[in-house]
């Protein structure tokens, strides 16, 4: 089947904007929902928009997955067929070892321990339940970004496309997603997550469950 390279980046674009469907949770269903202003949130509310967002994403996700499943044949699993070598092995421990230094850089500790401080049980699992799935809308964008230059360039390549497309819109967006005015290390780090992100992608031969453990590693440890 011979797929224009475009359809692969319009997936990869729209996996980008389902971001911006928290903007839609917020002003539209909780503040139907709720009837405050996100800025005067409690806990259990945040809590509460975390879970919101997974079922928007989810829905996002699974729609995403299954049309192109059907209507291009991708993602597939020929990739599963492919060894990794032992330099495969060594460059993920290093972009894992990278994503825990600027871990450490943000939080002086793991993340799961900085994100556990101060918070119930409910509330930890609501905002991971959150991560869990913004990490899901990550991958799609580095998979189906990598694909689109791929099918451009009509063939395969270690260049990490899908991590700098990944890099430029959701790294990007990350300078200003707090709403607290231009946030250099924040975008930055994100950024470079990116990157890293694309790279381990393709060291593990575009296996997407393998690429979505290792990236929901280095972002949520």
């Amino acid at each position: 089947m011979n797929i224009k390279w475009n359809r692969y980046l319009i997936m990869a674009i729209i996996s980008f904007f389902a971001f911006m469907l928290e903007y839609f949770s917020i002003f539209v269903i909780e503040k139907m929902i709720l009837h405050v202003d996100i800025w005067n949130y409690t806990a259990n509310q945040r809590s509460l928009h975390c879970l919101i967002m997974v079922v928007l994403w989810g829905i996002v996700i699974v729609s995403l997955l299954t049309y192109t499943y059907h209507q291009y044949h991708f993602p597939h699993q020929n990739e599963q067929l492919k060894r990794m070598s032992y330099q495969d092995y060594m460059i993920i421990g290093l972009c894992l070892i990278l994503c825990k230094v600027m871990t450490f850089i943000d939080w002086h500790t793991l993340k799961v321990i900085g994100e556990l401080q101060g918070k119930s049980l409910y509330q930890f699992f609501a905002q991971y339940m959150y991560y869990i799935f913004e990490v899901g809308l990550v991958c799609l964008i580095i998979i189906y970004g990598q694909k689109a230059i791929e099918t451009l360039l009509k063939k395969e390549t270690e260049i990490p496309f899908g991590g700098f497309l990944l890099a430029f819109t959701w790294g990007v967006f990350h300078f200003v997603s707090r709403g607290q005015g231009i946030e250099i290390w924040n975008g930055i780090s994100c950024m470079f997550f990116s990157v890293l992100s694309g790279i381990m992608y393709l060291k593990v031969k575009r296996k997407i469950g393998w690429s979505y453990i290792l990236i929901a590693i280095g972002y949520l440890l």
